[in-house]
Parts: C-alpha cells; sequence; structure tokens
C-alpha cells in the first residue's frame, strides 16, 4: 500500500510538472523541487609502499578488493569519480591522473580502472586533492572526496594549509581520510588532512576494517540522498526562468572583452555581451549552460577564452557565480623590459592552462588584474625567447569576490656577453617547491638532474634579448651557458641566490 501510494505521489509530480499555467502574459510552471544529490570522488593512493601488508594481503590487494565491493553498493543516485597517483612512474610528484571524471556514472569503468594499478611513486596528496577540487569549481551539489592513503605528503611542504585554503574558497567538498597501516606520525598528518577538509579521519589496520571504513562513510552519504530524495517530492509553482548572477572584483573587469553563454544540450550560443560591470544578472530558461569568458587582446587580436565551466540554472531561483581575482605586483624595471610573450594561469594540481593572455607586439593587457573560478593556481609567463613557459608563482589562492595580489619582484640580469660566442642559457632550480633562498637548508640542495625553470635563447639569431630583464621566484639555482662549439653546456654558477626584492645582474665572466 505505502509503494502504491508514493507511486501515486511520483505520478502527480510529473503530471503537475508538465502544466503550463499563463497569467497576465507571464508563463508560470508547475515543477518539483530541485535535488542536489551528492557525489563522491575517490583519491586512491598507489604509491610503491602499498605493496606493503596489511593483514594477509598486500595494500594494494585489500584496497582493490575492498573498492570492488563498495562503489556498486552506492546509493544509485550518487555520482562518482577516481584520482590516483603514484601508479605510473617512480619519484616523479607529478604522477597524479584522473582516471573517471567528477559526476560519473561509470562505476563499472571505475572499479576496472581499480583493477589495473600497479603501484611505483611518490605520495603527492595534495596536489591530488586539488586536481580533484579544480572539477568542483561550478558544483552547486556537495561532494565527497575520499582519500585512502597508507602513507603521507612526499612532495609538498604543508599540506594542511593547502587544503584549508581550498576549502575557504568556497568550494563545496569535505575531505574524508582513511589512513590505511600508517604509523602513529602518519596518523597526525592524515587527520590533519581530514580536519582541515572539515571530514573525517577513519583508521584501517587492514582489509576488513578499510572494508568498514568506506562502508562507514558510504552510509553516511546514503543519508543525505535520503534527505534530498524528501525535497524532490515538494511541489513548487514558479516561473519558467531562472537567472545567473556574474560577479568579479571591479578591477579585473579592465581586461575583459566579453562572455558568451552557450545551451548544452545542443550548444547553441544564447547570449553574447561586451565588457560586462563588476555585478550583472543574466535571465535564462530553466537548463544547462556553459560559459566563457573572454580576455581582451591589444591590437584587436582575437580574446583569449577562460571556459567557467557548466551551470545549472533552475526555474524561479538565481545561480551565483563569484569570481576572484589575480592582480599583479610587479618592479617597473622588470615590467617594462621583460619580453613576456604569454601570460598563463594554470590549475595547480593538473596544470591545465585555464588563462592565456597574449601579448600580441603590445603587452597592454599581460599584467591586469585576472578574473577567474575561486581555486588555487600557478602562474607562468612565456618569454618571446624561451621555448617553454617559467614557472613565475605557484599555488596561489584565489577567492570569491577578492583580489590576490601576486609580488613579482626578484628577476636576473645576464650581463652581455663580447668576448665568447654563446647561444643561450639556462636557470636551473636547485630547491624543491615551496623553498626560497631564505629558507633552504644546504642538506636540501638538489643533487638530481631537474629541468630548467628558464631556459633563454635567442630568436632568429638576435643574441640581444638574452640580456634583458626576466622575472624568476626567488631561489637558488645553477646558471648553464651553451657555447658555441662546446659539446655539453658550461657551468658558469653553481649556487646562484637570487632573493626576494632582488634583480641580480650576473656576470658570467666569458
Amino acid at each position: 500500500m505505502k509503494h502504491s501510494l508514493f507511486l501515486y505521489k511520483i505520478f502527480l509530480s510529473i503530471l503537475f510538472s508538465i502544466t503550463v499555467l499563463s497569467f497576465t502574459g507571464i508563463f508560470c510552471v508547475v515543477t518539483a523541487g530541485t535535488t542536489d544529490y551528492p557525489e563522491v570522488i575517490f583519491i586512491l593512493d598507489a604509491s610503491g609502499s602499498m605493496w606493503g601488508k596489511a593483514g594477509d594481503k598486500t595494500k594494494i590487494e585489500a584496497a582493490k578488493a575492498v573498492m570492488v565491493e563498495v562503489v556498486p553498493a552506492l546509493a544509485p543516485e550518487v555520482k562518482v569519480g577516481l584520482v590516483v597517483y603514484g601508479h605510473r612512474r617512480k619519484g616523479d610528484c607529478k604522477d597524479i591522473e584522473v582516471l573517471i571524471h567528477a559526476g560519473s556514472d561509470d562505476r563499472t569503468g571505475l572499479v576496472q580502472k581499480v583493477k589495473t594499478l600497479q603501484p611505483k611513486g611518490k605520495t603527492p596528496i595534495t596536489d591530488a586533492i586539488s586536481t580533484v577540487v579544480e572539477q568542483l569549481k561550478t558544483k552547486e551539489n556537495e561532494t565527497s572526496v575520499v582519500l585512502i592513503s597508507d602513507g603521507i605528503e612526499t612532495c609538498a611542504a604543508d599540506p594542511c594549509k593547502l587544503i584549508k585554503e581550498l576549502k575557504d574558497t568556497g568550494i563545496k567538498f569535505v575531505l574524508h581520510v582513511v589512513g590505511f597501516g600508517v604509523t602513529d606520525d602518519e596518523t597526525r598528518q592524515l587527520n590533519c588532512l581530514a580536519d582541515a577538509g572539515g571530514g573525517k579521519y577513519l583508521a584501517a589496520r587492514d582489509g576488513n576494517a578499510l572494508l568498514e571504513a568506506l562502508n562507514n562513510l558510504s552510509s553516511e552519504i546514503g543519508k543525505k540522498v535520503e534527505v534530498e530524495k524528501a525535497k524532490s517530492l515538494q511541489v513548487k509553482v514558479k516561473t519558467g526562468l531562472g537567472k545567473i548572477r556574474l560577479s568579479m572584483p571591479d578591477s579585473t573587469t579592465r581586461g575583459m572583452e566579453g562572455l558568451k553563454i552557450f545551451r548544452v544540450s545542443d550548444g547553441k550560443l544564447v547570449k553574447e555581451t561586451e565588457r560586462l560591470a563588476a555585478e550583472t544578472t543574466h535571465p535564462l530558461m530553466a537548463g544547462e549552460y556553459e560559459l566563457d569568458y573572454l580576455f581582451a587582446t591589444p591590437n584587436y587580436g582575437d580574446a583569449t577564452v577562460t571556459k567557467l565551466g557548466k551551470v545549472s540554472v533552475t526555474s524561479g531561483e538565481t545561480r551565483e557565480i563569484r569570481l576572484g581575482g589575480i592582480a599583479f605586483n610587479i618592479a617597473k624595471t622588470l615590467e617594462q623590459k621583460t619580453p613576456v610573450e604569454h601570460v598563463i594561469i594554470a590549475e595547480s594540481g593538473s596544470g591545465n592552462p585555464i588563462v592565456v593572455v597574449h601579448n600580441n607586439n603590445n603587452g597592454y593587457y599581460n599584467f591586469k588584474p585576472k578574473a577567474i573560478l575561486p581555486g588555487k593556481y600557478n602562474i607562468f609567463f612565456h618569454y618571446s625567447n624561451s621555448p617553454e613557459p617559467t614557472m613565475i608563482a605557484n599555488d596561489i589562492i584565489v577567492k570569491p569576490g577578492e583580489e590576490t595580489v601576486v609580488t613579482l619582484d626578484s628577476g636576473i640580469i645576464f650581463k652581455e656577453v663580447t668576448e665568447t660566442s654563446i647561444s643561450g642559457w639556462d636557470l636551473i632550480p636547485l630547491v624543491n617547491r615551496g623553498k626560497t633562498a631564505d629558507t633552504i637548508e644546504d642538506d636540501e640542495l638538489s643533487t638530481a638532474t631537474t629541468p630548467p625553470l628558464l631556459q633563454a635563447r635567442p630568436p632568429s639569431g638576435n643574441k640581444s634579448t638574452l640580456w634583458k630583464p626576466f622575472i624568476v621566484p626567488p631561489g637558488i639555482y645553477r646558471l648553464m651557458v651553451n657555447v658555441d662549439g662546446m659539446d655539453e653546456p658550461l657551468t658558469v654558477a653553481e649556487e646562484l641566490v637570487i632573493r626576494n626584492n632582488q634583480t641580480l645582474d650576473f656576470d658570467s665572466g666569458l
């Protein structure tokens, strides 16, 4: 009887949802209440230590068995995702891969990908979490991020601090952490991560305890689903229109060319604007839309596009999208003479470029404040005489409605070489990310081969560009010169120190 009554209520809800009423020329629809079912993304540790034993199985074998059981048993309304680290390369802090993107229904695919994992590498927890959170910027519903790890962060300086900063951006996620066969010291850091992420820390000594921990979290997510189901039975009368309210710091509008709004269902451009005020409202029919933010390019060049992601518009409701901003505080001598071809802002976790501003033989918009979604970012300058972009600043936190000021006041000028013919020079960092010349210890200098931060090469043979000022982060570097006629680069400085608020004039003696 109860089952029949429930079906009858659903039938009435559907019947009312397709009824169209007209009153004084304004169309109204009767719709079921919207549902914001929670989602879950798993972050699975596949670092080399997962070959260690937990009970009678290796940790990776136990984790695979538990995931095979837990994922299919999640409430059917819950969408899933999977990010894995340490499964492809040894010693690589960038070995992070999105195997199933957030919001997926492909549970079978998720389980199959878990089964194929072979642990190898390091434990870049912070960047793995950043990679997950980057997928959640425009989601209205809360996502439970579940980290399963058998160790602590081995790549970043202060993961607890960075995760708290990500929470402060307003992106809707909760981080739960399951420590799988960890020591007391490791437990303290993993517990700190969960606390910073607003979630729970659960300890698991073996496969059975891991299953119990994940079932505990699954049950909690299931309760949230039931709450949303109850909401879905509420019947409300609303207008057929919804709205998007877009806001950004006032300073960032100076670099904007316009906005485009596309309907996801058919890809149609439904609205196109020129430069906007700091706060604007855009009425739209209920549905899913994708927003393109256009950055201006000087000399009437084509605008560059930043995808703000997909946004669901509900009838009778206003969806808020609050952008933050990145502003540059650059020493005047560096700003005016540095040969920047592109300014690039990339997601810190995945490395995906979000903003690419072109110089276009002018540079007017290079250092104008940039509007951007809340999150964690790295900033690159692509110099006109360098084959690869140079990372200028990392882990920049952007919060909604706020302008984050990035001070760039350190750099290097290579004194012109007149007596020796050279074809370029490389600046190679000797310290880990997050360390500077003021915080590094002697025994922390890297002896491993690392890629250059900056490669200066003369475009079209114009060697004068080698002597331009370059903005680079403070730190300790090795400087190597490519001398014409020599088979290998010549080291001209073993430990070159560049400090904050310093432009170093370097004389190679060549």
